[in-house]
């Protein structure tokens, strides 16, 4: 589990990140201000998401297992869900890389 330390408070953003097993995936987040959320886009090879809300869960990607190697988690300190401009860079949401066997790893522990 890698942790997203370069996302800031920037309405839009857009990162290339590598995973652990040298994939490459498009990472977008937007600040939607008038929901107070946060929404997400990612690009890997041929399959996109677009726009969807982040929500604090163990790995948000789930339903996505059969088309992604990897899968990203969403933690807040109160427990409560992403809805401030600012929340990644007070610390209050953190947003971590998973690789494909720490997904099967929260499957089993949730299940």
């Amino acid at each position: 589990m890698r942790y997203l330390s370069t996302i800031s408070n920037e309405f839009k953003q857009k990162f290339l990140v590598n995973t652990e097993d040298n994939k490459v995936f498009t990472l977008q987040l937007e600040f939607i201000e008038n929901q107070q959320s946060w929404n997400y886009s990612i690009i890997y090879n041929n399959f996109s998401i677009n726009k969807k809300r982040l929500t604090t869960h163990p790995n948000f990607l789930r339903q996505f297992v059969n088309f992604l190697p990897f899968g990203l988690a969403c933690e807040t300190s109160d427990n409560g869900e992403p809805f401030a401009i600012d929340d990644f860079t007070t610390g209050r949401v953190k947003i971590y890389l998973l690789t494909q066997s720490e997904c099967q790893e929260i499957e089993v522990f949730y299940a």
